[in-house]
């Protein structure tokens, strides 16, 4: 079912050419109020074709209007062509999707705010917030029901933080940065020393620094530092229920998909690009704009640039091949088997 509940907003087809710039193949007076994928479209719907795999699809759609990368001769609704289809269904998400509810301007009388804390005036704190002592809010800053914010912590302007986040004492969160539910920013690193078989538990006293447009999604966790601080660059996106170790040092630009794991001090380049449920180990070095692919294991240090996969991660084209290789062998085992038993009977042969 399309997602006819998106938006009280509509565009026209021509609307949505001008926005785009774009040119428009057939009518434009149809009136478009969501977007919706090609199979599940409806009259008011926009859908897209991202690339000429989905185009030939379009015919069976029932979509109002689709965004597409080049005209299409038999498509039965009027098409927005443009450059690069996927950025233009961004640009028209970003116009007709819905706000996000928040709290109302000022303090909900549900919140625990210290009077040490300084608040600038014009943020928005939900029911059940708490600011600690010498906590530094400042202006737009919106904070949802039930997030807690320790004491000394510093959060920049126009920052949101959702319901449940937890921001523990002396963090610091730069301007514009967007925090899921239930993440938690600065919790102890997991750090033991074994003393007499005994697990001692290692105190961290640095901090986490979060720079400015940063989103982090979904219950993911970012470690505060042993020593210094564990500091994630501006820019950076940050998937679901990822773990950032403590001191890890993560630069610009990066994206780190869902179930990503970087263990303790390990330093991230970049634009670097990790994808989903790969791992990073411990004090290695990952160079500029590196991508590495889903499930991937990244043990040792990774030049600038480098495409990488599988475990241990190496280059990601030999990786394909070995894998390739591997799907192979069972049928190579049972010729090498059927080329023993061939040179074993012409050696019985020979030897009688």
């Amino acid at each position: 079912m399309a997602c006819s509940d998106m938006s009280e907003k509509t565009l026209t087809v021509r609307e949505i050419g001008e926005l785009l710039d774009a040119d428009i193949q057939g009518p434009s007076e149809g009136t478009i109020s969501s977007v919706a994928p090609l199979d599940q479209a409806g009259p008011n719907d926009l859908t897209f074709a991202i690339d000429k795999r989905y185009a030939s699809r379009l015919v069976d759609s029932q979509a109002g209007a689709a965004i597409v990368s080049e005209p299409i001769d038999d498509a039965p609704m009027p098409l927005i062509i443009v450059e690069k289809a996927d950025i233009a269904v961004a640009k028209v998400l970003g116009v007709l999707a819905w706000e996000r509810s928040k709290p109302q301007s000022g303090v909900d009388a549900g919140a625990s705010i210290s009077p040490q804390a300084e608040l600038a005036g014009d943020v928005s704190i939900g029911p059940g917030v708490s600011i600690g002592p010498g906590a530094k809010i400042a202006s737009g800053v919106i904070l949802h029901a039930n997030v807690s914010i320790g004491a000394d912590v510093v959060i920049g302007a126009e920052t949101m933080l959702q319901q449940g986040v937890v921001v523990l004492d002396r963090c610091q969160i730069g301007n514009r940065v967007s925090i899921g539910p239930n993440c938690v920013i600065g919790a102890d690193g997991f750090g033991y020393y074994t003393d007499q078989g005994v697990h001692h538990r290692i105190p961290h006293i640095g901090d986490v620094i979060i720079e400015d447009d940063v989103e982090i999604g979904a219950a993911s966790c970012i470690d505060r530092a042993k020593l210094g601080s564990t500091v994630i660059g501006a820019g950076t996106k940050i998937d679901n229920l990822v773990q950032i170790a403590h001191n890890v040092q993560i630069g610009r630009g990066c994206i780190l998909c869902a179930q990503v794991g970087i263990a303790g001090s390990a330093k991230l380049g970049n634009y670097v690009v990790i994808g989903g449920s790969a791992g990073v180990r411990d004090n290695i070095t990952i160079g500029d704009q590196v991508k590495c692919a889903a499930f991937a294991a990244i043990a040792t240090d990774t030049p600038d640039g480098s495409v990488i996969a599988g475990i241990p991660a190496h280059n990601a084209r030999q990786t394909f091949r070995e894998i390739r290789a591997l799907e192979r062998l069972p049928d190579l085992i049972k010729k090498v088997r059927a080329l023993e038993a061939r040179l074993e009977s012409l050696d019985q042969t020979e030897n009688n």
